[in-house]
Formats: C-alpha cells, structure tokens, sequence
C-alpha cells in the first residue's frame, strides 16, 4: 500500500473511534438509537461519523 492511502485508512479510523466516542456517551438517544447510529457509522465509513456530527447529535443539553 502507499502512503496515501495508509494515511486515508488512519484518518478515517480515527474518525470512526471519535464518532463512536461520541455516540456512546450521547444522552439524546436511547439503546436502539445509540445501536443504529453505530452501525451507520460502522458501514458507512467516512460519510457515516461525518453525518453523526451534522445531524445525529442533537441539541446538547445543558
């Protein structure tokens, strides 16, 4: 493999691990939420944590 594209597989894993972070720790949604957001961060690899951060989050409570 090239460097590129080892440098796209890192990147991409750590936003995965972030988002999933994220997901874990979220208290806007419940189990089945939390279980099928993981899994469109899972099979989605880059579009998926990506639509997490616009969209899966939420209004953050105070």
């Amino acid at each position: 493999m090239d460097p590129i594209s080892i440098s796209f597989s890192f990147v991409g894993f750590v936003i995965f691990i972030i988002a999933a972070v994220s997901i874990i720790k979220s208290t806007n949604h419940g189990a089945i939420g939390k279980f099928l957001w993981f899994l469109v961060a899972l099979l989605l690899p880059i579009v998926g944590p990506i639509l997490w951060f616009l969209l899966g989050r939420g209004k953050v409570r105070n």
